[in-house]
């Protein structure tokens, strides 16, 4: 298979977004669409499932803030104060801490946006990870962690660098990371 004759489509509910090496390719599947169905081309994508897509000449760059900024604020922590790191050194939680219970509702929701939030924050996989073990009787304590990571979500207003991490590529391919 030759990448310019391949063509990807991503469908959810009824959003397309249409990936290929061959412009034309890409025209005409368009226009077979047009005629089957009602449907409106947007042009380039733009956004698309808490995505912003930002296309230039020099590539493709994604990023999350707006989505980012959505979980800040449906956990009550807009202007809160950031943190350098999204976990604390050497942070060592237990499924049986003392501290009291919190609505697990809550901290399963919170968990579940920063695992999507991973799509361009790589430097969270392994706090969110980490804190994905207690999603079954979250605590306090385990609260407090997740309100760590989240005021990491601001750390860097101009650059939105990783605190750490190590990416690894296949010539130009991004195929593993590691935090």
């Amino acid at each position: 298979m030759v990448w310019a004759r391949c063509l990807i489509v991503g469908v959810y509910v009824d959003d397309l977004v249409i990936i290929g090496g061959d412009p034309h390719d890409i025209s005409t599947f368009k226009e077979e669409m047009k005629a089957t169905f009602k449907m409106s081309d947007l042009g380039l994508l733009h956004y698309y499932l808490g995505l912003e897509v930002k296309q230039s000449r020099s590539g493709i760059t994604i990023c999350q803030s707006a989505y980012a900024a959505k979980i800040l604020e449906g956990a009550g922590l807009i202007g809160c104060n950031p943190s350098l790191t999204p976990m604390e050194s050497r942070l060592k939680l237990s499924k049986s801490s003392s501290t009291p219970a919190v609505d697990p509702t809550s901290y399963r929701s919170i968990v579940g946006s920063l695992r999507y939030l991973m799509n361009s924050r790589l430097d969270l996989a392994y706090s969110v990870g980490y804190l994905y073990r207690f999603m079954e009787s979250p605590t306090i304590e385990h609260m407090v962690a997740i309100k760590r990571v989240l005021s990491d979500l601001v750390g860097d207003l101009d650059t939105r660098k990783s605190t750490t991490g190590v990416l690894f590529f296949l010539g130009s391919s991004l195929i593993t990371w590691q935090s």
